[in-house]
This record gives structure tokens, sequence and C-alpha cells, in this order.
């Protein structure tokens, strides 16, 4: 089964429709014209949850930070043309580094002129993200204007878009998303070819509550993802979370809901992709969750929904016959592997007591090396040490003491060096016991990974963390 994931997590967003100078006055450069630009035009390919070159820009820290092999050199204060982020934006369209990567005319969405012409000059006054839009040259603040009255649109990938069908829906109301903007609310159409909403309010964290969410209500016929996570949300939200039928992804991590909100989720038939990391749901949510039909993808890390729950979850979408099987058959192989380990943990712990234990003992009645391994002086007949079945000489209790510390990393400096027959064979003994081993727990490991993978295709993706074998 084929998932699709789409990850889109923006930063808080301070649209202001400014348009008279008091009005640029009073909003920062950054926050009102470079933000939007970034999370509409970068954040496809370089957001919360994926970071493409391992460089995210959904927070001011994480884009100062840079990506591979870019660093600091993103944004070099007071240099935009030794700024990364500005030499990316103005590379032909066709180079595979340009930013944002070109994929067809009608998905293409560059950064303009304007657009640009702001992020050089907020560079070039040393990228201060308090600097205010009224502060810039005077051919700057002209490219303000035009950018606040012409705000960034946001663009899927073509992929994306010819996987998923987008509602059609109405107009949204001009003065709600303004009003959700005015409170820094972030609300943008999902791709330009339609009215769906996409909205993000988790970056106010607890200053967004369920008195807030009433905000949305009047988006309930457009609204397609939402983003509420890490807010003040609580289970007194699930009446208005319901009226969204249209949701396909909903982000509710790390809020304080519980089982009590449960029922109203299993409202949201169109659910593919559901996060509820960190929140206190447990099993008996199970039954609701089960009514998402058109689930792809839901997190539940750190909730109190136990593995069998989520198995429960599982089996709603699948064969249960099939799925019993598959899952006999990764318990017995799991088993097996268990049973090889600790056979062969047993053996190999006895044979390498015995390989330490015929590395200090020697048959040799001398010394096997001529001159200190350490200070390649003349032997001192009072110090030797016990390596490997072979008696190693030194000058001094010193020499004896660095090489007793550390003693593998001197061997290479005793001429012609053999360790005794004894512990060679015991040592080859041991190494094919472990290659043995190693090839026993392998062999049954692939088969292992074959069933897990089949169970983890016949439904939708549970994440539930990383479980201790």
């Amino acid at each position: 089964m084929k998932y699709l994931v789409i990850f889109f997590s923006l930063c808080i967003l301070k649209n202001e429709v400014l348009g008279s100078e008091s009005g640029l006055t009073n909003s920062r450069v950054f926050d009102a014209l470079i933000q939007p630009v970034i999370q509409a035009k970068c954040q496809h390919c370089h957001g919360a949850e994926k970071n493409k070159g391992k460089l995210r820009m959904h927070t001011k820290k994480d884009l100062l930070a840079g990506g591979s092999g870019m660093g600091e050199k993103i944004i070099v204060k007071g240099d935009y043309a030794s700024s990364e982020l500005v030499y990316r934006i103005i590379l032909p369209k066709e180079d595979e580094e340009a930013m944002p990567p070109y994929e067809d005319d009608k998905h293409y969405n560059p950064v303009t002129q304007n657009e640009l012409q702001i992020m050089k000059s907020w560079i070039k006054a040393g990228a201060s993200f308090d600097l205010l839009i009224s502060e810039l040259d005077e051919s700057a603040r002209k490219a303000a204007q035009h950018v606040l009255n012409n705000m960034p649109k946001m663009t899927i990938d073509p992929k994306i878009a010819n996987v998923i069908p987008l509602p059609t829906v109405p107009i949204a109301d001009p003065k709600v998303l303004e009003s959700l903007a005015n409170r820094g609310i972030v609300a943008l159409r999902i791709a330009q070819d339609t009215n769906a909403i996409y909205a993000n309010a988790s970056y106010l964290g607890k200053k967004f509550d369920d008195e807030t969410l009433e905000l949305f209500k009047p988006l309930s016929k457009q609204l397609l993802w939402l983003n509420i996570g890490h807010t003040a949300i609580t289970d007194e939200a699930g009446p208005i979370l319901s009226k969204f039928s249209l949701l396909t992804r909903l982000h509710l991590e790390n809020t304080d809901i519980s089982d009590s909100i449960s029922p109203y989720l299993g409202k949201l038939e169109n659910l593919n992709y559901l996060n509820l990391y960190g929140t206190k749901l447990g099993d008996s949510s199970v039954r609701y969750l089960k009514k998402l039909t058109r689930l792809e993808k839901i997190f539940l890390w750190q909730t109190n929904i136990t593995t069998n729950g989520a198995n429960s979850l599982l089996k709603q979408f699948v064969d249960p016959h099939t799925f019993s099987s598959l899952e006999r058959e990764c318990e017995k192989l799991s088993k097996i592997i268990n049973k090889i380990t600790l056979a062969d943990s047993k053996r190999l712990s006895d044979l390498e007591k015995n390989l330490l234990k015929l590395s200090m003992k020697s048959n040799d009645q001398n010394p096997l090396n001529q001159k200190c391994p350490v200070s390649k002086k003349v032997l001192n007949g009072d110090h030797n040490s016990v390596y490997e079945g072979r008696i190693v000489g030194f000058c001094s209790a010193k020499c004896k003491e660095k090489f007793d510390g550390d003693q593998s990393s001197y061997r290479s400096k005793i001429s012609d060096f053999k360790p005794s027959e004894q512990f060679r064979i015991a040592s080859k003994e041991l190494t094919e016991a472990q290659a043995e081993m190693d090839k026993r727990i392998e062999n049954v490991s692939i088969k292992l990974r074959v069933a897990s993978s089949k169970l983890k295709s016949l439904g939708p993706e549970i994440n539930i963390g990383w479980i201790s074998p």
C-alpha cells in the first residue's frame, strides 16, 4: 500500500494588510513580508517535518542555522551577495540547485523581483528580525507595499496535486481570513487552483484555545488541513472540530485532549492523516478511530493507546485472517532469533573467557622482541607482559604501563609479532562462532523483515513509537 504523507508546518504569520505609512512603520519586515514568502514558496521542502538538504526554514532559529554545506552562509548579515538564500533564488530555474525548484509552468511558484528586493534590503540592513518596513530604503518600501497588496499564495507539488483530488468549494470570506491573520493565525489557500484552506495556529501555543477555535467556524466549507497542535485545545473543542467535515489532515499533537474527544474525531470521515502524539487518548478511543475509513497515517506515540489497541485499529482496515497469520509468523520468527541469541551468546561468552585466559598464559622462556615497542630502547629484563600468549619485554615500568593500557595500538610495533598457537586457534574458533551466529540470525531476520513489511502494508501506517524488542 502506497502512503501519501504530506507534511506542512508553518511559522506564525503576521499578515497585516497595510495601506498607510503608519501601518508600514508598525510592521516588521521579516514577519510581515519575508516569512509569508518562505511559508508559501520554501517550506514544502524545508519545513517542520521535511528538511531537504538538512535545511529547515519554519522558525527563525532554523533559518539562520542553514543546512548541509551551507551553515551560517545562508544569511550573511550585511552582505546579500554572499548569502546562500539569495544565491539559490536568483539561479536559473533550470539549475538543479535553484530555489524553489521548477516542476512545471502550472505549479512553479518562484520568488518575485519585489519579494527578492525586500530580502536583499533586509539582509543588507543587518537581517534583524526587529527591522521595521519604514526603515527600508525608498525602493524597498515601494516593493513592500506591492507585496502587501499581492501576498504570496501557497502551492503544492504537482505530483501531490495529481494524486489528491482537491474539493470544489466556495471562496472563503476575505474578512475572516484577514481576522485570522491579524491574530497571527496562518490561513492560506492550499494551491492556486483551489479555494480549499490550510490553517495553522500551532505557533500561537497556549494563546490558542477552545474559544479561539470558534473563529474557524466560517471556514467549515473550505477547511481541508488544520494544525492546532501544541495549543491549549481541550476535549471541549470536539463539537466544533466535528463540524469541519472536509478535513483530510488534522494535527492535535501535544494538546490536553483525552478519550472524551474521540466520538467527535470519529465523525471526520475524510481524515487520511491524524496526529495524536503526546495526548491522553487510550484504547477506549480505538472504536471511534475505526470509523475513519480513509485513514492513511496516524501518530499514536506517547499516548495511552497500547500495542494491542493499535493492532485492533489496524485490523479494522485489513483482512483479519491475513493479519493474524502474519502476526503469528512475526512472533514465531522473533522467538527464534531470541533463542539463537541466548544459546549462542553463552557459547561466545565461554569462548571469550578461554581466549582471555590463553592471552595471559605463555610458554615462552624469554621476550620475543629485541627492543621496547614503546620507546624502541634496549630491554630491561625486569619488565615484561604477556600478550596473546607471548612474552613482550620493555625498557622500563613506565613503558610497560603504557603498553598494558592500550595493547592493541602497540601490536604493530612489535616486529614479526605472532600470537601463540593456542591463542590463534582459540581466536579463530571465536571468530567463526560469531560469524555463524550472525549468519543464523540474519537468515531469520530477513524472513522477519519480509513478514513485518507485509503486515505494515496491510492498512494505514500507525506510528506508535519505538517498541523495545
